[in-house]
């Protein structure tokens, strides 16, 4: 498989994962809001005002959380009605599991608008390529390719070759993602642990598919049992533990630095120095460079972190070199 084929196979992965992640928190509460409602015994009347009650408080917690405003809440605020009758119709047709809520559709409308601009920039830098190229986005889209080769060949040596084309699609994926909440009337869709765990997920898998086929079946359970072989009873959960842990801590890394990214811009844009009959300044911008600064970072440790892991799974006499 080429690596253009690899870098569209993963954009499906992702947007599929983002989808079924990005609803599971708020299922775990619908859930957990119903198991309550039965268990203290109430009628169904009061269920109804409880059910509309936990709404309320949701859409305010939704408006207490400090962001600076998207163009979809607009959307859903104008037409607040129409789409909660919408989803609703949805949702009734829908397992528990899958109910969907315009917070998922928030999140991936931006997923899906940097995949598209990401691919509409790659295939149109692309469609011209020679020797000695005259177009400058080509240029700039080559320097970075060779960058991002020349960067993660320190963790994957004489491999990166066959790998960049994941690590290095996560690197500018996120990074986008990242950035792109610092747009007026955007949102970064990485301040969303969902979103986060999609992509830690998509790591998991395809460092398990790596570590399978490059050692085979045995040696993927000889890495499990670790040396000593007689203390497998002890490193086979340890190890199993350790792989679970991986993706967890990846998404809540990349979460909890977004969110407060986006977190203290909107508190500070919110606090303007008032000049009457001047200038009304928003002390937001200052903080928008250090955004930009930690954006890149998280992106380059979260891209980084899985070419680690690739590399810890590759034959020792190869990973060694």
């Amino acid at each position: 498989m080429n690596n253009a084929a690899r870098l569209w196979l993963l954009a499906v992965i992702l947007l599929a994962l983002a989808c079924a992640a990005a609803a599971a928190p708020h299922n775990d509460v619908e859930q957990a809001g119903e198991t309550q409602i039965q268990a203290a015994g109430e009628t169904p009347d009061t269920t109804a005002e409880i059910h509309d009650g936990h709404d309320a408080a949701a859409a305010g917690a939704h408006e207490e959380h400090y962001e600076l405003p998207n163009f979809m809440m607009y959307i859903h605020a104008f037409n607040r009605e129409a789409i909660d009758r919408w989803l609703a119709g949805i949702n009734a047709n829908l397992p528990p599991l899958l109910h969907i809520t315009w917070l998922n559709i928030e999140n991936l409308t931006y997923c899906l608008i940097v995949i598209a601009l990401i691919s509409a920039i790659a295939i149109t830098g692309t469609r011209r390529r020679a020797l000695r190229p005259t177009s400058r986005l080509y240029i700039f889209l080559e320097n970075l390719a060779i960058g991002l080769h020349d960067f993660f060949a320190q963790v994957l040596g004489s491999e990166t070759r066959k790998y960049i084309a994941f690590v290095g699609t996560l690197f500018v994926y996120i990074l986008c993602l990242n950035l792109f909440g610092l747009i007026p009337l955007m949102k970064s869709p990485t301040s969303v642990w969902g979103i986060n765990f999609a992509m830690a997920l998509c790591v998991f898998l395809y460092v398990q598919y790596t570590a399978v086929v490059r050692n085979g079946f045995l040696g993927y359970v000889k890495h499990l049992v670790g040396e000593p072989w007689w203390l497998f009873p002890l490193m086979v959960p340890l190890h199993i533990i350790e792989e679970l842990i991986k993706p967890i801590s990846l998404s809540l890394r990349l979460f909890g630095n977004i969110l407060g990214e986006d977190t203290l811009l909107a508190v500070f844009a919110g606090l303007i120095v008032l000049i009457p009959g001047v200038l009304n300044l928003p002390l937001q911008f200052p903080f928008m460079f250090l955004a930009i600064l930690f954006s890149t970072i998280q992106a380059l440790i979260f891209s980084t972190l899985a070419a680690v892991y690739i590399a810890l799974m590759l034959p020792h006499e190869e990973h060694a070199t």
